[in-house]
């Protein structure tokens, strides 16, 4: 697969750069952050939870809770209408008892610890209260602490007598975990061979095979249902007020009777906020009525190991595949989105926080190895380019020409490392003057090799004696072939003879070259000529005839100079090079070439140079 080779030639670039030593030490760093990352779940933590909460937020909202289960809180109101304050004296309590036993539910699950003796009557109606009704369910509470000399557990219970006469008791432990919140609850306890409340509620109240308990595992993910309100809550102080009201919403029905005021402080944090112990113990009740037995596998490590495998796969296909950086977070999400999803609702809370980090993290990882692939691809390609540059410079006469009173000087600036624009000059039989500026379509690389070929074709033209005409036909013919018509060039062709000062110029293509007279007028010579390199068979033009007085120059520029010239869009960039030409102080000709690169309004305006600059410039002493 293509993927394969493109990560094999990425490692091999990056081992010819870095060197091996960096690369394995990278690896070891990597390998030590995935051993952390599957045997510590602490370093997830943050981010596990968050996901959890999230997606059990959402999910509670579609969630229906058993019918069976009511909650009966003692809240505010409850407690303003009765004249004794919390705790209430238990001739109080069992009154309550009473009262909710006159709903005939199936039984009613007390979240009241009686630890310590009341009155000697109040202890007695309420133990007689617990036996006549026969389905009170009363609670423990486990406390484990960690001491110097090991983990200690302390359990509290109700008084003995209220214990023996109760159809079952058992222990509250909510699972508070580093956050502060309460995501789960213990079932059993083998040290004290204790049950914890809401598996004696479900298996003496709801079950109908009790020896399903035995299944259920030590721990639980409390899950929370609130779709059409959730598990009903009712006040205690409205059933006293019109018990009938309430006889047949309550009837067969598990009441659990607690605390909810808020002013007692029996509140806990939980994905869903704020919410009471009492209706935290209700919903561990509906948990195990409604079915609903997740499985945490958040710290275990054979889960962590696949989803960092699923997270480190998944971030390697999405960048060396070549995605996009819109598109590679998009895919992964959804993905994300349906493990979420996925594991909500089959209840298996698998660590995806570890899927997201190691994504992230091999993500950064390949883009980054990209980057430095790309930064010294782009130093080298830099650096050749250089190279290339200095070549092309040795490629372009660098001294002025004379000849018999004659003068030949040119200056190029490229927009770019490599430019495109040619300009020579050669003394023919110390008679002749052969001048040429040709300027190839294009920037860069292809515009520079039709360049090189324009001077190699010329030197070979010059050897064999070419003249003018022929030397123009020869370019065309070279750059035909040489580039397939990918590529055509302009070029001006000046042949001078300096004995009687006469001279014929071939256009192909090229802006017409200015005549600086002696006498500071200015005026274009014409000639008409195609491009080269665009026909296989080159047809040359009507040369320019004329010859030059004493002090009188020719100049030849590419048309970069023109096309950058500021102005308004009405006016002749053509007559604006004019007038800026006409400005222009006179100076010999190889400082006079300079002054007019130099000074070009484009160099003032802080843009980049769109164009290759080129002038060449021809002078009769």
């Amino acid at each position: 697969m293509q993927i394969f080779e493109n990560t094999r030639q990425l490692a091999q670039r990056l081992k010819n750069m870095l060197g091996l030593k960096p690369l394995l030490a990278g690896a070891a760093v990597l390998i030590l952050v995935a051993i952390i990352l599957v045997f510590v779940p602490a370093s997830s933590g943050w981010l596990e939870n968050s996901l959890y909460d999230y997606k059990h937020s959402i999910a509670a909202e579609y969630r229906n809770a058993d019918p069976s289960v009511v909650v009966v809180g003692i809240d505010m109101k409850t407690l303003a209408a009765g004249v004794n304050r919390w705790p209430w004296p238990r001739e109080q309590v069992a009154d309550a008892l009473r009262l909710l036993a006159g709903l005939q539910p199936r039984g009613i699950v007390v979240d009241i610890l009686f630890q310590n003796s009341d009155t000697g009557a109040g202890d007695e109606k309420l133990e007689q209260t617990v036996r006549e009704l026969g389905n009170i369910i009363l609670i423990s509470i486990l406390e484990e602490k960690e001491t110097p000399q090991g983990v200690s557990l302390a359990r509290f219970t109700s008084l003995q007598r209220f214990r023996d006469n109760a159809l079952a008791e058992g222990f509250v432990w909510g699972l508070i975990e580093r956050d502060g919140r309460l995501r789960s609850f213990r079932t059993r306890d083998e040290r004290l061979n204790a049950q914890s409340v809401a598996i004696q509620a479900y298996q003496k109240l709801i079950a109908s095979d009790s020896n399903s308990v035995t299944s259920f595992p030590h721990e639980l993910p409390v899950v929370f249902a609130r779709a059409g309100g959730g598990i009903p809550v009712l006040s205690l102080s409205d059933i006293a007020e019109n018990q009938d009201k309430y006889r047949e919403f309550c009837r067969d029905k598990v009441l659990v009777l607690g605390v909810n005021a808020p002013a007692v402080h029996d509140y806990h944090n939980t994905p869903l906020g704020i919410i009471s112990g009492v209706e935290i113990l209700a919903a561990s009740i509906d948990t195990l009525a409604s079915g609903r037995i997740g499985r945490l596998v958040h710290s275990d490590r054979f889960y962590r190991a696949l989803m960092l495998a699923i997270g480190l796969l998944s971030g390697w296909i999405c960048v060396m595949s070549g995605y996009s950086l819109l598109i590679t977070p998009l895919v992964f999400a959804l993905f994300a989105i349906f493990l979420t999803v996925f594991s909500e609702a089959f209840l298996m809370h698998i660590p995806i926080a570890v899927m997201v980090i190691t994504w992230l993290g091999s993500c950064l990882i390949f883009y980054v190895a990209q980057y430095l692939d790309n930064l010294f691809n782009l130093r080298a390609r830099q650096q050749e380019a250089g190279n290339a540059r200095l070549v092309q410079e040795q490629l372009l006469p660098r001294e002025e020409l004379q000849l018999n009173n004659w003068r030949v000087s040119g200056l190029s600036h490229s927009a770019n490392e490599l430019g495109g624009d040619y300009y020579d000059y050669f003394a023919v039989n110390d008679r002749y003057l052969l001048v040429i500026i040709g300027d190839a379509t294009g920037h860069g690389i292809p515009s520079a090799l039709a360049m090189a070929i324009g001077k190699a074709t010329v030197l070979l033209g010059l050897e064999n004696g070419f003249t003018a005409e022929k030397l123009a036909g020869a370019l065309n013919s070279v750059l035909f072939r040489a580039l397939r018509r990918k590529l055509m060039m302009t070029a001006a062709i000046l042949w001078v003879d300096t004995e009687t000062h006469k001279f014929e110029y071939h256009n192909c293509g090229h802006p017409y070259p200015y005549l600086l007279k002696h006498d500071g007028s200015i005026e274009q010579l014409a000639a008409v000529g195609t491009f080269l390199g665009t026909k296989d068979s080159y047809r040359p033009g009507q040369p320019y005839c004329g010859s030059l007085q004493p002090g009188d120059r020719l100049l030849f520029y590419s048309d970069g100079l023109i096309e950058s010239f500021p102005g308004a869009k009405d006016q002749d960039a053509f007559e604006l090079f004019r007038e800026y030409l006409l400005k222009r102080p006179k100076k010999p000709v190889v400082d006079a070439c300079s002054d007019i690169l130099a000074n070009h309004p484009h160099k003032f305006s802080g843009q980049p140079q769109p164009d290759d600059f080129t002038v060449l410039m021809i002078e009769r002493g």
